[in-house]
């Protein structure tokens, strides 16, 4: 449209005639026009007008269009991001508080306790504490299952990590769970920040569907979820993405709520295991070094894919 207008410009231009060139009162020289006067435009003069306006609307587009494209590239990224939102939810349920690491650094301390779900990285911390330097448990604590030992600590009134033969003097708790049937860091994760004075808690993310994935092609662990009646996840609930995110997105509220309770007590590291910079963010946080961290446990089948219909079922 722009070099249209601009072709029409000049085709209107090349009809009139030129008189001399006159000076204006700021003593610049211009030229009139006049329809009387008896010189023609060259042509000459028509085709290096029609280059300058053709070059100079060429710039006006292509500026528009890198505005454009700027604007589309955000709206997509905005879209991208938005996927992991499901039903609603707020984004920031779903992703790791950024730059929090920095601001606690020298605040933390062992224990280190994992609070995220399995096949949340769990392995991963594990090997990361575990090539640091620490005395790193993961899912076992000695003989008996962690969660097992932490559930019958609390059930009797004590510390959560009362059981000396168990699960003490640990500097690495990276999976206190066993599972979906014993899913101590939700059912009792009040007892656990309270009875725990001056742990360091982590909090693992990663996309939703990914996760859901995971589940689906690990030792039927997505069914296990469903069939656990698990706190804020009955039974029967946990049978698409939604219905998970749903359920985490409420539990890292819950997280975030309970620890804040306990200013200057606890601090609440969170992670997104699928950031390629996370073994940095890990070395920032904890001091060890970023080579330590490495994705562990990751089965071929976890990349098997899932038809849309299976992610969505609700049956």
């Amino acid at each position: 449209v722009q070099v249209g207008n601009n072709l029409g410009v000049l085709t209107s231009l090349s009809r009139y005639k030129m008189s001399k060139p006159q000076q204006n009162r700021n003593g610049l020289m211009s030229v009139k026009f006049a329809a009387n006067a008896k010189a023609k435009l060259p042509m000459s003069l028509v085709v290096i007008f029609l280059m300058l306006f053709l070059l100079r609307s060429s710039e006006q587009n292509i500026q528009i269009f890198n505005d454009n494209a700027v604007v589309a590239v955000a709206v997509a990224e905005k879209v991208v991001e938005s996927k992991d939102d499901i039903e609603g939810e707020s984004e920031s349920c779903l992703r790791p508080r950024r730059n929090r690491n920095v601001e606690v650094k020298s605040l933390l301390r062992p224990p280190f306790i994992n609070l995220g779900m399995p096949k949340m990285g769990s392995t991963s911390l594990h090997s990361y504490f575990d090539c640091g330097g620490y005395k790193s448990i993961h899912w076992k604590c000695g003989k008996r299952y962690c969660g097992e030992c932490i559930e019958d600590a609390i059930q009797a009134g004590s510390s959560p990590l009362s059981t000396s033969k168990c699960t003490k003097n640990f500097g690495s708790y990276a999976q206190i769970d066993r599972g979906p049937e014993h899913l101590v860091q939700v059912n009792y994760l009040n007892e656990i920040v309270r009875g725990v004075p001056n742990a360091t808690f982590i909090l693992t993310f990663r996309n939703m569907t990914n996760w859901y994935k995971s589940m689906s092609n690990f030792n039927n662990m997505r069914q296990r979820f469903e069939e656990a009646n698990i706190t804020g996840l009955p039974r029967g609930v946990g049978r698409n993405v939604s219905e998970f995110s749903h359920f985490y997105c409420e539990y890292v509220k819950r997280v975030r709520e309970e620890v804040a309770k306990y200013p200057g007590r606890h601090e609440l590291i969170e992670i997104d295991i699928e950031d390629p910079m996370v073994g940095w963010q890990m070395e920032e946080a904890f001091g060890t070094s970023h080579t330590c961290w490495g994705k562990k446990n990751t089965a071929k089948h976890n990349d098997m894919v899932i038809s849309v219909e299976e992610l969505q079922r609700r049956d």
